[in-house]
């Protein structure tokens, strides 16, 4: 019964949820059953103690892990995507390029693709952030495959989480991100 909760109940239902959940989804239950019970019992105030968020660290690849991994895609749909990722391209970034992005070496980066209201792909004309709009330069071997390829790559960034992760666990690397 909705009357019968109390700060102890949810306190005690955190501290449960938290044993086998991280701390960022354990505040957003908390966010959850706070704006719900706003509703219903506004009377309620909440002083819940949330379990501290762990800063993620993230691994840095050796050269010689980021060169095993491109020797792992190279001469598959892949390879493009992946060079682009070394040179510092996000993975909905690489995924919104096509061919009228390149002109010489230069690379426009000026949209994203990303999932809309309606968990479907589609091409956003913007980046992560203002300062994400940029060119880069390419090599020319990486702008030769471009060319040969005809395209830069037909896919979603899931899909290069996907065969990442792939490649590290069958070569044996730490998991990283792209």
């Amino acid at each position: 019964d909705v009357s019968d909760i109390s700060q102890i109940t949810i306190q005690n239902e955190i501290n449960i949820h938290s044993q086998t959940h991280s701390a960022k989804t354990t505040a957003n239950v908390h966010g959850f059953i706070s704006a719900v019970l706003s509703m219903f019992r506004p009377d309620l105030t909440l002083n819940t103690t949330l379990p501290q968020k762990v800063r993620y660290e993230s691994y840095v690849p050796s050269e010689a892990e980021v060169k095993a991994i491109l020797a792992d895609v190279e001469g598959t749909k892949y390879d493009i995507a992946f060079q682009l990722g070394v040179l510092g391209l996000r993975r909905s970034e690489i995924c919104a390029l096509d061919l009228s992005d390149l002109e010489g070496n230069s690379l426009s980066i000026t949209k994203a693709k990303v999932k809309n209201e309606h968990e479907r792909w589609e091409i956003k004309q913007l980046t992560k952030t203002e300062n994400g709009k940029r060119f880069i330069c390419i090599p020319d071997n990486l702008v030769e495959k471009i060319h040969e390829a005809g395209t830069i790559f037909d896919g979603d960034p899931t899909t290069l989480l996907k065969r990442l992760h792939k490649a590290q666990k069958e070569l044996s690397l730490p998991t990283f991100r792209f």
